[in-house]
């Protein structure tokens, strides 16, 4: 397994985390479209990843990445392109030609269907949702479903609305419940969505969470102290130093928000620290220097600092506010009476909690226990990286 820090993991460099790979088969096997549920940076999308690479039998899987549509048409249009350039069907000529023959009745649409790809004509404007329909109604998929994977959803949603409008971006959430419950079409594909900003915190903002009651969710949490254990494990048998249980350990406990992408991080740090001292044993020293160093990429963290500049005015002065207290302040912390008062600060009495709601959801703050209401960082890492590039 190699260090991964930009793309998605896959292959054999992809972690398995059976059962979270076995929950999601199993909301897949129930007839269900999905949302897979998490902060950025968790393993979502290499999750997504390794389904479209490992797919069930009975299943194809077509994966689209949304993230610079601004539009619904666009939106339907990846859709329909990568259902008629799947792999996984286009490896049999059958089902190539089930494709073919499905696509027939609008055949002025495409200049060119191949073996290899499906060319699009330029000049002739579709109305892609139908398109869509007309397909799924046509195909024979001889008893397999089709699973379409679509990451960076809740940022398309944010596109449209940014662009269009709070209508139109509503327009795109009933449309695609509308696929979801078409019984004429439904029995032959599942959605599975997913993204690195919440799904839910989006449709509550907009006031359509009624658009989405019908999917299942599947929550991504990062890794159990075992798992940690076993990822660092399996990453050291392709590196040229050792790590003992005890700077695992530590290593572990200064990252406590065992996000993935952290670990790995981290462990670039150290590959860097070991091409300089050629020290063929890591220890906890080691350990803290590539911890500093991690903060100190400031192109890995600063899109966390970026995606908020979608609040406005006091909406955004309150949440910049309110993490610099967290980061800076000698308790690491605020309580929810601070909260209220920094609210009342900015004349948010009424529409702070959805704020802090989508804080939770993103994965910026958490509340580890309710009864108290204290609110802190959820990473340490992403603590000292704001409190280092952002409060001050």
């Amino acid at each position: 397994m190699k260090i991964i820090t930009g793309q998605a993991a896959r292959g054999d460099n992809f972690f398995k985390r059976s059962i979270l790979i076995d929950k999601l088969w199993r909301k897949i096997d129930s007839e269900s479209s999905i949302i897979i549920s998490a902060p950025r940076r968790v393993g979502k999308t290499s999750l997504m990843r390794h389904i479209e690479d490992n797919p069930n039998d009975k299943y194809y899987v077509v994966y689209i990445i949304t993230e610079s549509v601004y539009s619904e048409n666009k939106y339907y249009e990846e859709i329909v392109k990568a259902i008629l350039n799947c792999d996984s069907i286009k490896i049999k000529d059958k089902a190539l030609n089930i494709f073919k023959d499905a696509i027939k009745n609008f055949a002025k649409s495409i200049d060119e269907i191949g073996i290899d790809s499906v060319k699009f004509g330029k000049k002739v404007e579709f109305n892609y949702y139908e398109k869509f329909i007309e397909i799924m109604k046509s195909i024979d998929l001889e008893g397999h479903k089709l699973i379409i994977m679509i990451d960076e959803f809740a940022q398309t949603i944010q596109n449209i609305q940014e662009k269009e409008g709070t209508i139109y971006a509503v327009k795109l959430l009933q449309s695609n419940r509308a696929l979801r419950q078409n019984s004429d079409i439904n029995t032959k594909f599942q959605f599975i969505y997913t993204g690195s900003i919440s799904l839910e915190s989006i449709a509550r903002r907009m006031d359509s969470s009624k658009s989405i009651n019908d999917l299942d969710i599947l929550k991504v949490t990062p890794l159990s102290l075992s798992e940690g254990k076993d990822f660092i494990n399996i990453l050291l048998k392709g590196l040229d130093f050792t790590m003992d249980d005890n700077t695992i350990n530590h290593m572990l406990y200064e990252i406590k928000w065992l996000n993935p992408f952290y670990i790995q991080l981290a462990m670039d740090k150290i590959q860097d620290i070991y091409d300089e001292e050629k020290s063929p044993a890591i220890y906890n020293k080691s350990v803290d220097i590539a911890i500093k160093r991690m903060i100190e990429e400031n192109n890995k963290f600063s899109s966390w600092h970026e995606r908020l500049s979608v609040y406005k005015n006091n909406d955004y002065k309150f949440i910049i506010e309110l993490l610099n207290i967290i980061s800076i302040g000698e308790t690491k912390k605020i309580t929810y009476n601070e909260i209220h008062d920094l609210a009342v600060k900015y004349n948010l009495e009424q529409t702070y909690k959805e704020l802090i709601n989508t804080l939770v959801d993103d994965g910026y703050i958490n509340n580890n226990d309710e009864d108290v209401k204290i609110y802190t960082f959820t990473s340490p890492i992403l603590r000292m990286w704001w409190c280092k590039k952002i409060a001050n």
